[in-house]
């Protein structure tokens, strides 16, 4: 059975609780003690029933008894709120670690295959992105590059993201495409000429690789 739909809509109302939570939070100290307490107890009994969405959903089909499962003291706030917050916290984990499987089944079979890097998302190319990202991880280095193009941000259409396995993570926005696409490949040259694989960093153009990578 496909739970993807009914998992959008949970998304958005765990989304909404959170919201809504936030000004008990801000407003009512000791309120949000209590409440915070009971989610992280929620946390842990959605923890132990594993990393099946759906066994989250049916978890969260009924709020009050889930909330009433931990036999503490009354919360004065909804039920349905400590829940949908702690079941989206659940999902952003469980998604999360869905991510990571990804990426490690995917730089096992560029390690098999003798692959430089292998994409996780769009086009390898940035250029061919008018809206969206490029994303790639080094196999060898385990080092994520990321290329965002999006045309609505006010502070630079394009984003560059270096997310090293071990080093500093860098972000840089850009106004020129040309600039974006150039820094993409440059960054991608000397990841490897750190690391190990295919292409030099063209020499006419000096950069301190270790400050463009993050790499240390």
């Amino acid at each position: 059975m496909d739970i993807h739909p009914a998992l959008d809509v949970a998304r958005t109302q765990w989304r909404d609780a959170e919201e809504r939570l936030l000004p008990v939070l801000i407003t009512e100290p000791t309120a949000a003690a209590r409440a915070i307490e009971v989610i992280g107890r929620l946390l842990v009994v959605l923890r132990n029933r594993g990393d099946d969405p759906a066994a989250l959903l049916a978890a969260a089909s009924d709020a009050d008894a889930l909330v009433a499962a931990l036999a503490l003291p009354p919360v004065d706030v909804p039920a349905e709120l400590l829940a949908g917050v702690a079941c989206g916290v659940r999902l952003r984990e469980i998604a999360a670690r869905q991510d990571e499987r990804r990426v490690e089944q995917l730089v096992a079979r560029g390690l098999e295959t003798g692959a430089t890097w292998v994409v996780l998302a769009g086009p390898e190319d940035p250029g061919r992105v008018a809206e969206g990202r490029v994303v790639m991880v080094h196999v060898a280095s385990r080092t994520v590059l990321t290329a965002t193009a999006d045309p609505g941000a006010a502070d630079g259409p394009y984003e560059l993201q270096v997310r090293p396995h071990l080093g500093n993570p860098l972000a840089r926005r850009f106004c020129d495409r040309a600039e974006w696409l150039d820094e993409f490949r440059l960054c991608r040259c000397d990841v490897e000429a750190l690391h190990g694989g295919r292409a030099p960093r063209p020499a006419a153009t000096p950069v301190a690789t270790a400050t463009r990578t993050g790499a240390r």
